[in-house]
């Protein structure tokens, strides 16, 4: 006797593939790749590609089809699951129970899902409108999409909102991560799922997790993903929204290409810059200056940033020594901050931090482009800090990367004051960091070029004790962060500031200092060490080598190591962390210490 299920089999020549939706259709069966598990015609109509050397799917009733849409299944007939339905099943088992989900809802919509989801703070959906997963039979990227939004606004919760949460509290990281991982793992990197604008958007929001969460690398992947995908459906020739596969309706009625564009543009040039990686190559339509006309003010602001990141990182490769480009640079970000009114680049008032409202939302949103435009600052003239102070062509880099520094920390201070979710936009910690650096070395710069006239760090003496106090403040908010025992890159952001703190000091104390580095293998961690009592720091940058700063021998008159450290009473406690914990701004760090050192040939005999 023959098994039923065999009468709907057929064999199939040794070698090749066809399925059962196909042969219906009467078209040629095509993988692309040839690895794929589901052929070319079936994703495009989203139904099942069964291969013929299995039983076929019996046709639904009407009746079974409005049980399947209701999300119920069909009362007599077993359907066998597809890839899609399998990988759906799987992201949903990552979703959150309907307890957690209750009191997830409790929670305020906080200034991560505003910068990434794109809401609006005029009329923003409620926590329980915006964590719906889709109805059921909906394609997988939709359901990660889900699970993207989701993550993205658990990572901007503030800690103090923690304790509403109970059992909750010790566990909404786990939370976090589990479902951004499954949707990464199971859609945003299967090529076979993503060629939609849904699947952009989708990897588009993992590359925004990751870079606000310090994974930089992660984030700058993640953007190629997304830039490969928009190229291969032609998104940055600005096609008809109707000739780009979409997976809803409300996709389509949207749509954007341009702008979509835009931010993949935006997000890869800024991860580039901070990791020293060249930039992609898709094509930036949006930034002709017909659609700069039609933008308005901020908007045509963030555009002109988009090509002045690309312009610095050509500059970069092609000569940093090219003063008349770096002057053109300059004046296009000038352009950029007269596109808005003046009291615009004004601090934002911290009053309100406590508060999550339409306006303290807006005031984080405007720091977040503030930092974007004083770091472009910072990156454009940074290689020219430690030049010559006899060759007076660098002073207004010199100057304009000095006072770019007190800027951002300023804003770093208003923003972790008002914003101080931990897990939340690290590269910013990381460019407070950098202003410290570079404030810091300036300011040891001018002791040791006191006596020499007409140069540019002469006049740092009477700011000084302004820029200590916004330095020391930095590092007590950092180091906050640190003492929450989870925070590896805190932890190790503030050692290095304290130590240049204390460098610092005895710098205004009178002591002369010799800067000099070496490189290294890349194999050591990012930490920085006092040895020869205080009087030598060595800076361990991974992928880059070591900064030394080296005290000159002192006369017995005068005062010790020990009673000039004495300024800088903070003392950098052992917090703790295992040595499993990796630096993952690493990249970050190669860029930076290459624009200070790079071009920068230091003699050894020369006291800073």
């Amino acid at each position: 006797m023959v098994d039923g299920s065999m009468s709907n089999r057929r064999k199939v020549r040794k070698g090749t593939r066809s399925c059962w939706e196909c042969k219906r259709r009467k078209v040629r069966c095509i993988f692309s790749p040839p690895t794929s598990l589901i052929c070319d015609h079936c994703r495009r109509r989203g139904s099942s590609c069964i291969s013929q050397e299995h039983p076929d799917s019996p046709e639904l009733s009407r009746s079974n089809q409005v049980e399947v849409r209701l999300g119920r299944p069909p009362p007599a007939i077993a359907i066998p699951a597809s890839q899609d339905e399998a990988v759906t099943r799987d992201l949903i088992a990552a979703w959150p129970s309907q307890e957690e989900l209750d009191l997830i809802y409790t929670l305020p919509v906080g200034l991560s899902a505003y910068l990434h989801c794109g809401f609006s703070t005029q009329d923003p959906p409620s926590p329980r409108e915006m964590l719906q997963l889709p109805p059921p039979g909906s394609h997988p990227v939709l359901v990660a999409r889900k699970l993207l939004v989701l993550g993205i606004f658990l990572q901007g919760v503030r800690p103090s909102m923690m304790h509403g949460l109970g059992d909750l509290a010790a566990s909404y990281r786990d939370i976090m991560s589990r479902v951004v991982n499954r949707a990464i793992r199971l859609v945003t990197t299967n090529d076979d799922l993503t060629s939609s604008v849904e699947g952009i958007e989708c990897i588009l929001l993992e590359a925004l997790y990751q870079n606000y969460a310090g994974n930089l690398h992660q984030a700058w992947m993640a953007v190629r993903r997304g830039t490969a995908v928009a190229q291969m459906m032609a998104l940055h020739r600005g096609l008809a929204s109707t000739s780009l596969r979409t997976l809803e309706p409300e996709t389509r009625a949207t749509l954007n290409p341009d702008h979509l564009c835009f931010r993949l543009v935006q997000l890869d040039r800024y991860l580039s810059l901070l990791l020293g990686l060249p930039q992609a190559s898709l094509e930036a339509r949006f930034l002709s200056p017909k659609a700069l006309e039609g933008c308005q003010p901020i908007e045509r602001m963030q555009r002109i940033h988009c090509a002045v990141a690309g312009r610095i990182l050509q500059r970069n490769d092609a000569d940093v020594n090219n003063l008349a480009n770096t002057h053109d640079i300059d004046q296009l970000l000038q352009k950029a901050a007269a596109e808005v009114p003046p009291q615009w680049w004004l601090v934002p008032n911290s009053a309100s931090s406590n508060s999550d409202g339409p306006e303290a939302i807006q005031d984080a949103m405007r720091l977040v482009d503030q930092f974007t435009h004083y770091q472009l600052l910072l990156r454009l003239h940074l290689p020219y800090m430690l030049r010559s102070s006899s060759d007076h062509r660098y002073d207004p880099s010199k100057l304009t990367t000095i006072t770019v520094s007190r800027e951002i920390l300023s804003r770093y201070i208003a923003f972790r004051t008002s914003s101080p979710a931990h897990y939340y936009c690290r590269v910013i910690d990381f460019l407070a960091f950098v202003a410290t650096t570079v404030l810091c070395l300036a300011h040891i710069n001018s002791r040791g070029q006191c006596a020499t006239s007409g140069t540019v760090v002469n006049f740092l003496a009477h700011s000084r004790p302004s820029d200590r106090g916004t330095m020391e403040r930095t590092y007590e908010i950092i180091e906050t962060m640190a003492r929450s025992g989870t925070d590896g890159i805190a932890l190790k952001l503030a050692r290095v500031v304290h130590h240049l703190l204390a460098v610092e000091a005895t710098a205004a104390n009178g002591t002369i200092y010799r800067t000099s580095s070496s490189k290294g293998e890349g194999e050591i961690e990012y930490d920085g060490k006092l040895t020869n009592g205080g009087t030598l720091l060595h800076v361990y940058i991974p992928y880059f080598g070591t900064i030394d700063f080296e005290q000159k021998p002192l006369p017995l008159s005068a005062l010790s190591a020990s009673e000039q450290m004495a300024s800088f009473s903070p003392e950098m406690p052992d917090l703790g962390v295992s040595s499993g914990d990796n630096w993952e701004l690493q990249g970050a760090d190669v860029a930076l210490f290459n624009s200070l050192f790079g071009e920068t040939a230091i003699d050894a005999d020369d006291w800073v």
